[in-house]
């Protein structure tokens, strides 16, 4: 079942990947993006989701999936900025236009929360799961949502 999930997540990141290079039209601001945007968020809670149910129950059989989850989750926070573009006032959003007119913040908030994935990982893999799963409160999606999100 593990594995099964691991291949979904992996052909949607791919399908998002492939959808923020090469499908958008920077600057339009319809459908197209906020689908971008509403999939990757969607990736992201599923990564979180992973890394606080096995915070909460998982076992040292779980650490593998624990610092995958952690690394995807890093990599996709990365993302956030260009799947949101600068500048780019989208019709289609429930983004506060708080992100263009603070884009620097915005952009730190994000990175901030990708480092913090990845120390998780990284935590996981040099002091092990249970003191990576200590380190799981530390993300934040209110960092962004707060003062970024309608």
């Amino acid at each position: 079942m593990k594995s099964l999930r691991v291949i979904m997540i992996a052909v949607l990141v791919s399908i998002l990947g492939i959808n923020v290079a090469t499908a958008r039209h920077h600057g339009e601001g319809g459908m197209r993006d906020w689908v971008t945007r509403d999939g990757l968020m969607h990736l992201i809670s599923a990564q979180r989701g992973i890394l606080q149910n096995i915070a909460k129950e998982g076992s040292a059989e779980d650490a593998a999936e624990f610092i995958r989850a952690a690394n995807a989750l890093s990599a996709l926070l990365g993302t956030i900025p260009s799947a949101f573009e600068k500048n780019s006032r989208p019709d289609i959003t429930r983004a506060k236009p708080e992100i263009w007119s603070d884009w620097d913040n915005f952009v730190a908030v994000a990175n901030a929360q990708s480092i913090v994935a990845a120390s998780i990982a990284t935590t996981a893999m040099t002091q092990g799961l249970d003191a990576a799963k200590a380190k799981v409160g530390e993300l934040d999606c209110g960092s962004c949502h707060t003062p970024y999100r309608n």
